[in-house]
């Protein structure tokens, strides 16, 4: 049986804002077999990019916070890493941007 390449289980995000705490992604779990094409679909705000930021470590902490859950990776050699584990995540990544 393949394995799960993510395995995502009981994600939660909130975000701290002036006007209190906002639950942006409450309890989501999914896994990607490898290989796989997943499209995660939804109405706007239903947290799909901030479910995506989270898996890749790219969540701006403050104002975000994980509340609960797992990210799991398979690395290549098998071994399975919990993301969340990790500090800022599993990516690093800058942001250039471009002038008209």
């Amino acid at each position: 049986m393949t394995q799960p390449l993510i395995d995502v289980q009981h994600l939660s995000v909130s975000f701290q804002t002036d006007d209190g705490v906002v639950e942006a992604v409450k309890d989501v779990s999914f896994s990607i077999l490898p290989g796989e094409t997943v499209a995660i679909v939804g109405e706007s705000g239903s947290g799909k990019s901030v479910s995506s930021l989270a898996i890749m470590g790219l969540l701006p902490r403050p104002p975000a916070r994980i509340d609960g859950g797992e990210i799991l990776f398979r690395t290549r050699g098998g071994q399975v890493v919990n993301l969340l584990k990790q500090g800022e995540g599993p990516c690093s990544a800058s942001v250039a941007t471009k002038s008209p």
